[in-house]
């Protein structure tokens, strides 16, 4: 989960209001800034819609798996048997391997899509609250920006430490408490393979994107 900070093109109405009126901007303008990585990490509810939904992937990527299995299973006695068929049926059995190496991919995309989907539907509400924060902050403080140190491409390379807001985000989230978690019934689309769990972010880096995991790459005859 990130912000969408857009820290150049701030620093650049900052410097053009600055060059506009000197004396003027220069005391009116107000700077702050967080590290999202920290507000995130510290975020109630974050660790819980992780957790439910590593825990809905389990049944997307059991059925990936199987039809990934079961692919390479009818691949491999196709070689085994291809030297005794005749062209005709070797042609035909070519044909129907990659019919169903299409509908594996196929299968894999749309629950690429529908992952995607349920991790957007956890963490939004998680974001809404963090994002509401941050603009409470700016409206009552009456700051012009407020940075995100942790964004990408990020030009900050040092600050005043006394502009962090950082805790005072997180000690305004964790007072309002975690918002409520989508419940895994009312992910859109959701798929139950049988005998699964129920289906349905991560941090980047405690669980990245499901989307490459779940592609399968089928062998071809």
């Amino acid at each position: 989960m990130r912000f969408a900070t857009l820290a150049v093109l701030a620093m650049t109405f900052a410097r053009t209001a600055v060059a506009q009126q000197p004396g003027q901007a220069a005391q009116q303008l107000k700077f702050a800034f967080i590290d999202s990585r920290a507000v995130l990490a510290a975020t109630p509810g974050r660790t819980d819609a992780e957790s439910l939904f590593a825990r809905e992937m389990v049944g997307f990527r059991a059925e990936v798996t199987r039809l990934q299995a079961q692919l390479d299973s009818a691949v491999q006695e196709y070689q085994r048997a291809s030297a005794a068929m005749t062209p005709t049926a070797r042609a035909n059995r070519e044909r129907e391997l990659r019919d169903m190496d299409t509908r594996t991919r196929a299968r894999a995309a749309e629950l690429d899509q529908q992952a995607q989907q349920r991790e957007q539907q956890l963490t939004a509400p998680i974001m809404q609250r963090v994002t509401a924060v941050i603009e409470g902050l700016r409206a009552e403080f009456n700051y012009s920006f407020i940075f995100d140190v942790a964004a990408q491409g990020n030009p900050i390379v040092s600050a005043d430490r006394a502009l962090d807001i950082t805790q005072v985000v997180i000690q305004r989230l964790q007072a309002a408490g975690a918002p409520a978690t989508p419940d895994a019934t009312a992910a859109p689309g959701a798929v139950q393979p049988a005998g699964q769990p129920p289906l349905g972010p991560a941090a980047r880096d405690t669980t990245r994107p499901v989307g490459p995991a779940l592609r399968p790459r089928p062998s071809r005859p």
